[in-house]
């Protein structure tokens, strides 16, 4: 930025040395307006301010254009940073969640390894009772629960045969 006011006031300087050493009277016509006798320093220096004047509303419109961008995409971060930190806030409560299922999960896991362990284990009970209805009895012990359960009114499953 120094560097062009620097360069700005040089050039200023060249046009006003320039202007004196060319300070012969002349006529100057713009459009209807005519002025006559009128030193060639003044119209140099006239000209170079009204140039001056037409550059720096240039650059004022295209600061300003400038400006509103900046507020735009000001607003536009401030926005996308609200929204990331909603997101990030999300985030963490989305992996609290799924720390909670693996963990609910993990539990569910080891309630069927249980459940599938008891019944392997009735399985194997049932297996056992099983085998041990299929083998014969002696007859002296199927006789006593014979007549022991015929007069209770309760149905005792007497010795199973094969058939």
């Amino acid at each position: 930025m120094q560097v062009v006011t620097i360069l700005g006031l040089a050039f200023a300087l060249l046009v006003a040395v320039f202007a004196i050493q060319n300070s012969t009277p002349v006529t100057v016509t713009f459009l209807k307006w005519r002025l006559v006798d009128v030193s060639l320093a003044l119209v140099i220096l006239g000209s170079a301010a009204a140039g001056a004047m037409v550059v720096g509303l240039l650059g004022a419109v295209r600061e300003i254009g400038l400006r509103l961008s900046l507020r735009s995409f000001r607003g536009k971060a401030e926005r996308l940073a609200h929204e990331l930190e909603v997101a990030r806030e999300k985030a963490v409560s989305l992996e609290g969640e799924v720390a909670r299922l693996e963990n609910e999960a993990r539990a569910k896991a080891r309630e069927l390894e249980v459940a599938r362990q008891r019944v392997e284990a009735l399985e194997v009970e049932l297996e056992a009772t099983q085998a041990m209805e299929i083998l014969p009895r002696a007859q002296d012990e199927a006789e006593p629960e014979a007549e022991a359960g015929a007069g209770d009114g309760v149905n005792h499953p007497g010795p199973k045969s094969e058939a």
